[in-house]
């Protein structure tokens, strides 16, 4: 089911999330035809329960789904949705139309509101499902104000809404910290995606390029440097496929945090190998390298960067007596 499940959604990208359309987006323009194809395939409600109207699925099913979209590099909040929609239909509440982000640090002012901050793919998002505690509460983007939190190309912003909208936003409560650590491993699921994708782009550049009479590829240092690229990489998809092993929409922390903290670790390093390899001509806006690097960056920091998540890894590790019968149980 997975290969299938990989195979369909990535004849889908190849259709509608394009570079081109990967470039309108990030200039903060929606497409509704884009989403409107996205919604219209089903794969939204991939982890919805059946009884609702959904597949059914679990994480594990979710994962070549959420892998294809990094390869894309969809800007778009396409894996938050999918998890903002299974939060929704488990404390009974209808889905709204278009995009929603997720927010799992949400913080309230001393005015009585609510801040969001660093929401990924806010720009672009309907509406951002955002946890305080246990309480889940669904704000429209429309009526926040927005501080964007990184440069031109950059879909992420904070968000803070007034007290009339927060106060009338509440939905239902969910454990705490659901929608961070399910937020979590689907940015690491999509990192693992985009990863291989920039892999495969520096293998055909390095290959290509020519340079004292043979390809760089063939370059000792530049071997190297991609060896390193391919261990990461690798390093990135078996993470996350950890991190997706719930057979259900729940997450757990330790799996949120195993998975996060390996790729927001690796992101920036594989980001890094790829331009170097590249050379001038992989920051430049016609070249599709940064089109999925840049992604890399957002992905690595949004919901917890890697040193957040490895001290909550740490922190339990500590408690045990064990700590390989604590790897091997809480993760194998």
């Amino acid at each position: 089911m997975q290969m299938e499940l990989f195979d369909t959604f990535d004849r889908l990208l190849s259709q509608v999330c394009t570079p081109a359309h990967v470039r309108a987006l990030n200039t903060a323009t929606p497409d509704a035809s884009i989403w409107g194809s996205l919604e219209s395939s089903g794969f939204l409600d991939i982890l919805v329960p059946e009884e609702a109207g959904g597949a059914g699925l679990g994480w594990q099913d979710a994962w070549p789904v959420l892998f294809a979209s990094g390869r894309h590099g969809l800007p778009l909040p396409f894996a938050q949705t999918m998890l903002a929609r299974a939060c929704l239909t488990a404390v009974g509440h209808s889905l709204p139309a278009g995009p929603i982000s997720t927010a799992g640090f949400g913080i309230k002012t001393a005015q009585g509101g609510l801040r969001a901050p660093s929401v990924c793919g806010a720009l672009l998002a309907d509406h951002v499902l955002v946890q305080h505690g246990a309480t889940l509460y669904l704000l429209p983007t429309s009526k926040a104000q927005k501080d964007l939190t990184a440069g031109p190309g950059s879909l992420d912003a904070s968000l803070q809404w007034d007290a009339s909208v927060f106060e009338s936003s509440k939905l239902g409560e969910l454990p705490v910290a659901t929608v961070l650590n399910a937020t979590a491993v689907a940015l690491a699921a999509l990192m693992a995606g985009a990863s291989d994708r920039v892999l495969e782009m520096t293998l055909n550049y390095a290959n290509d390029r020519v340079q004292f009479g043979k390809p760089i590829g063939r370059l000792q240092a530049v071997q190297q440097q991609i060896t390193e690229m391919a261990e990461k990489v690798y390093s990135a998809r078996m993470a996350s496929q950890l991190g997706c092993q719930s057979p259900d929409w729940h997450v757990s922390a330790l799996s949120a945090a195993l998975a996060k903290t390996q790729c927001s670790v690796v992101a920036n390093r594989i980001a890094s190998i790829a331009h170097a390899t590249h050379g001038a001509i992989g920051v430049t806006y016609e070249y599709d390298l940064q089109l999925y690097t840049r992604r890399l960056y957002e992905w690595s920091r949004s919901a917890g960067g890697s040193q957040f998540w490895a001290q909550q890894l740490g922190s339990e590790a500590l408690k045990q007596s064990h700590t390989l019968d604590f790897v091997r149980h809480a993760f194998f």
